[in-house]
């Protein structure tokens, strides 16, 4: 795509200029759909009133629902990645997975992932003092590419650099053979080149996080859907028509038949107050000129009860789209009696996140072939048998972990000094690593005191022997 003579100058390229103009047009495409789901995310989404139950007064107050929020957290909290398995050779993936701190750098990409529908990791080289590889999370507000169906990569891809008031000024374009950075000097002026690294890698340094794609929708799709928009939006509505309720019929409504106009306005003839009405007046109401008593009443009471059932109905509604137990969303329903039905609720929840693992476990396949290429040039054959490491989904207790973990081993299923029991069993990779050190400590310290007890077994013998033989010479 770029003309060797073209290397050393200053502009891109007719084809590097389209093709970044074309990158940055599916940014803007997008920007305005990014910005919605965030919002319900974060719980700042505006919800539109229809104008008939909410008075004027009350069309500012704020109520907030965080259900969107919860759907998209329950999920991500199911999604640990703890690593890259090597079983044939040691490629060093542990340490650039350790010196990146993707233990908790990929939980971002995750969550990205799960808000938006899609997420990016680059992997470059590092500059001095930064892990290298070095591998980032990227947000697809600021990133965005090309994708190939027949290669299953990115043919091309661009990262936007925004200054304090939100202007592009500068940007990295990514291409299979080299990474160009430009930038401008004023909104919308010509781009400059200022970086040309040619890396040669044969293939796009940018790695999609894809959450639900479909054949017919590549980009993946947003946990946050258009049900989960409408069943939000509804329960705010009914939030604030509950508002609305606890504001204006909390109080007692009380009407008075046969009572003299004076009894409602003060000593200079001026309208009293309705609280100053309702808290004394009425109840000091004289006899008319008639003699006759006013007759004083209080209409039946409104209650919340309404407003909370259809709260809960949404919630419901919710619930099931999101595949979550409804007492995620603060719904108290027939609680869970044993861990049998705990698991039963979590089911599908967990079938969600175990389908999430299989889909970024790819991405960070793909992140781990990008780091050897960066690293060495070249990825080994022995790569094929590199596999992505996930903590269990599920909510296992710690006695049911163990036990199993036990059993495996008991019958031969597991070799006892397998990681897989450690996993199974619940532990982390730092005290994995912990138990590895102390069972290499316990068995130098067993190799020592064999080799003391058998030089002490032959310093026995040998004098055992030397006192054979004095005994032979004496006879």
């Amino acid at each position: 795509m770029t003309a060797p003579a073209l290397i050393r100058s200053s502009l891109l390229s007719g084809d590097e200029a389209e093709l970044t103009r074309y990158l940055f047009d599916r940014l803007g495409k997008f920007r305005g759909e990014n910005e919605l789901k965030e919002s319900y995310y974060t719980g700042t989404q505006f919800v539109k009133q229809l104008g008939i139950a909410i008075p004027p007064q009350m069309q500012n107050v704020r109520t907030v629902s965080g259900w969107a929020g919860t759907t998209v957290d329950v999920l991500e909290e199911r999604l640990d990645w703890q690593g890259w398995i090597e079983t044939d050779v040691d490629l060093g993936l542990s340490e650039i997975y350790r010196a990146n701190d993707l233990d908790v750098d990929s939980g971002p990409g995750h969550l990205d992932a799960l808000v938006y529908g899609i997420a990016f990791a680059v992997v470059g080289s590092g500059a001095e003092g930064e892990p290298s590889p070095l591998v980032t999370v990227e947000s697809p507000k600021d990133v965005t590419g090309i994708y190939s169906p027949r290669t299953r990569l990115l043919s091309s891809a661009v990262k936007q650099w925004v200054d304090e008031e939100g202007r592009v000024m500068a940007a990295t374009l990514y291409l299979p053979n080299e990474t160009v950075h430009v930038e401008r000097k004023t909104d919308g002026g010509a781009w400059h080149v200022v970086d040309r690294d040619e890396h040669r890698l044969g293939r796009v340094p940018v790695a999609r996080i894809v959450n639900r794609p479909r054949a017919g929708a590549l980009g993946g799709r947003s946990e946050i859907t258009e049900a989960v928009r409408y069943y939000t939006d509804n329960a705010v509505r009914t939030m604030l028509a509950m508002e609305v309720n606890r504001e204006f019929y909390t109080s007692p409504q009380r009407y008075v038949l046969g009572a003299d106009e004076d009894a409602f306005v003060d000593q200079a003839g001026n309208p009293v107050p309705g609280w100053q009405t309702i808290m004394g007046r009425v109840l000091g109401l004289g006899r008319d000129e008639n003699g006759d008593v006013p007759e004083v009443g209080q209409f039946p009471q409104s209650t919340q009860g309404p407003y909370v059932e259809s709260v809960r109905l949404m919630a419901q509604q919710l619930a099931a789209e999101a595949g979550i137990p409804s007492t995620y969303l603060g719904i108290a329903t027939d609680q869970a009696s044993s861990a049998d039905a705990i698991k039963a609720l979590e089911a599908r929840l967990v079938k969600r996140a175990e389908r999430r693992q299989v889909l970024f476990g790819k991405a960070w396949l793909e992140v781990a072939r990008l780091c050897l290429l960066v690293r060495d040039g070249v990825v080994p054959a022995e790569f094929s048998s590199v596999s992505t490491k996930w903590r269990d989904a599920s909510t296992p207790t710690r006695s049911a972990a163990a036990d199993e973990a036990l059993k495996y081993a008991s019958a031969g299923i597991v070799p006892p000094e397998s990681t897989v029991l450690l996993d199974r069993a619940g532990f982390s990779p730092t005290e994995q690593r912990q138990i590895a050190a102390d069972r290499r400590r316990l068995n130098t310290q067993l190799v020592m005191q064999n080799l003391a007890n058998a030089a002490a077994n032959v310093d026995s013998e040998a004098q055992q022997l030397a006192a054979r033989r004095v005994d032979a010479d004496t006879e």
